[in-house]
């Protein structure tokens, strides 16, 4: 079926609400979709950063070579170009949003134009011809200085991730999903009925890897009954939510810019877990952060908190950069930190690390291997990680029953013991 053609304007926005045009993005009639790199972002030496797997650090040649290339910014068949399929929201959310748009022949580009106001990081997409019928009942919202399309029902942005989730703004003691798009501060993860306790088990993850100095993005706990806005039934598998706040949105209301390492490699769907390894990430890390030594160790203890906690769901879209400030390129701070082990007792890391997935194979020499592998001293790296796993066994017997309840509490401490990092970290 002949799909309408369209035409989307790509921008990226500042703190200030400021504008900078990066492209255009287009789909013809066959449902073949393009990204063409402004000529004048191109030409700029002061460009913000749109995407690092279209950047060569110290190269500005090689940069503008990587953004003019088309190989990688090309969609067929109703798919978009890797980048900007990465913004797109997955799983429930994602059914959310198809059910909302009604019955039709529905592309990723039509996903793109209703959601484009309210996306991850600083993107902002605009139409520059009318929005296509197949994008679903919309009207027209100012934002930014853009008429942007609004949708009309619940769902107004897009998160990445399958676990059903919702933009929310946090006021006091209540949580409302905004009906204006790109004003929510905060991202509200609600009761699920698969996996009794999800929020709950995700915040004390969260709580005890920040415990053993663990970066991770500030988050609570609250009731059900502070939520408005959102239909009960969808409220109705737990006693509370998680709200996370969100670090890509500033408190001015502009917005900061943030790349997952899926979108960096051009990871789309399943390919998250399989694409890349970790070794990968923390190389990532090495070349493009701008204070690297400290990130690369945040890195490595958040791999260490990942095989302590049995978080095996770290996949490419769970690491992201953030850019805070011109020319600063920093690892952002740590999300989706859940124990999988709970729910999935078998599972193993997201992403093989030296060969393995099993929590259990994971040991110092590994760790050690990497760190060469990097270029660093195996001996720092390993007296870091033995302090994070000392800090751990010190801390965590009082405080994951506190947090995750008796009964969880005792099988998480536990399967400590069968862990090769704690064994040798205790030997």
């Amino acid at each position: 079926m002949a799909k309408a053609a369209g035409v989307l304007g790509v921008h990226l926005l500042n703190r200030d609400g400021a504008a900078i045009r990066g492209g255009t993005l287009t789909r013809d009639r066959a449902g073949a979709t393009a990204f063409v790199v402004d000529e004048a972002y191109l030409r700029d030496a002061g460009r913000p950063i749109l995407s690092l797997g279209w950047h060569s650090p110290a190269d500005p040649e090689g940069t503008r070579a990587r953004l003019a290339d088309r190989g990688d910014k090309i969609g067929l068949h109703g798919a978009l170009p890797p980048w900007f399929s990465g913004l797109l929201p997955e799983g429930a959310l994602r059914e959310l949003v198809m059910a909302e748009m009604g019955p039709g022949d529905h592309d990723q580009f039509d996903l793109l134009t209703r959601l484009g106001a309210d996306l991850p990081g600083a993107v902002l997409t605009a139409p520059e011809t009318g929005p296509p019928a197949s994008a679903g009942p919309l009207r027209l919202e100012r934002v930014h200085g853009f008429d942007t399309p609004r949708p009309e029902g619940l769902v107004k942005f897009s998160l990445a991730g399958v676990q059903l989730k919702f933009v929310a703004r946090a006021e006091g003691e209540r949580l409302t999903v905004p009906g204006r798009m790109g004003s929510g501060n905060c991202i509200l993860k609600i009761p699920s009925a698969r996996y009794p306790g999800l929020p709950e088990a995700e915040f004390a993850a969260m709580r005890l890897a920040r415990g053993i100095g663990v970066d991770t993005a500030p988050c609570r706990l609250m009731p059900v009954e502070a939520v408005e806005g959102i239909p009960p039934a969808l409220l109705s598998h737990g006693a509370s939510v998680l709200v996370v706040d969100r670090f890509d949105r500033a408190p001015e209301g502009g917005r900061i810019h943030i790349e997952d390492a899926g979108q960096i490699v051009g990871a789309t769907a399943e390919r998250k877990y399989t694409m890349a390894t970790t070794e990968t990430v923390l190389n990532m890390i090495r070349r493009f952060s701008t204070d690297w030594r400290a990130d690369i160790l945040e890195g490595f203890r958040r791999v260490v908190a990942d095989v302590l906690i049995g978080n095996g769901d770290n996949h490419l879209k769970n690491w992201s950069f953030i850019f805070p400030a011109a020319g600063a390129i920093r690892l952002s701070p740590a999300y989706d930190i859940v124990p999988t082990v709970i729910y999935a007792p078998q599972d193993g890391l997201a992403l093989r690390f030296v060969g393995t997935h099993g929590f259990a194979a994971v040991n110092f020499r590994r760790l050690r291997r990497v760190a060469q592998f990097l270029g660093l001293d195996p001996n720092w790296i390993e007296a870091e990680m033995r302090a994070v796993i000392r800090l751990a066994l010190a801390r965590w017997p009082e405080e994951a029953p506190a947090l995750l309840g008796d009964t969880r509490g005792e099988a998480f401490l536990a399967r400590l013991d069968t862990l090769g990092l704690v064994r040798e970290a205790r030997g």
